[in-house]
């Protein structure tokens, strides 16, 4: 079955919400976490405590939410487009997460970073780019 290998408005939302979803489930964990101190690791009653705080911290429930939306839009995605084409996509989130985590959490962005996520977009162009009949490789 081949379905389309080249991005539509249709397929660029999707991509859209793709990363919306999944970058606001990294933030809402991230919050959750930072809000219940670190992990215990020593006793097995603190990690059990710990546990049960985490899956009843609203925050973390937020982000399992929005997994959940990233899951049935990512599967709406590959369903009409080429999987070669829609996962190279995810790797936006290496800029969405970061540039974010900036923004509402008040992380620091270096400039090695900085220059990762222009690279990841420079990628992330170049696969994306229309492919001519001459430039397309297939494995049939």
């Amino acid at each position: 079955m081949h379905l389309k290998s080249n991005l539509t408005g249709e397929t660029v939302v999707l991509i859209s919400l793709l990363l919306l979803f999944d970058t606001f489930a990294q933030i809402f964990f991230k919050i959750g976490v930072t809000h219940l101190g670190e992990f215990p690791t020593e006793q097995l009653i603190d990690m059990l405590r710990y546990s049960f705080q985490l899956i009843s911290n609203p925050f973390v429930i937020s982000g399992v939410v929005a997994l959940i939306f990233a899951f049935f839009t990512w599967l709406t995605l590959i369903s009409k487009v080429d999987l070669s084409l829609a996962h190279p996509m995810t790797s936006l989130m290496y800029v969405t997460i970061p540039l974010f985590s900036t923004w509402l959490l008040n992380e620091s962005l270096h400039i090695r970073q900085a220059i990762g996520i222009v690279l990841i977009v420079i990628g992330v162009f170049i696969i994306s780019g229309d492919d001519t009949p001459q430039e397309n490789i297939r494995a049939d």
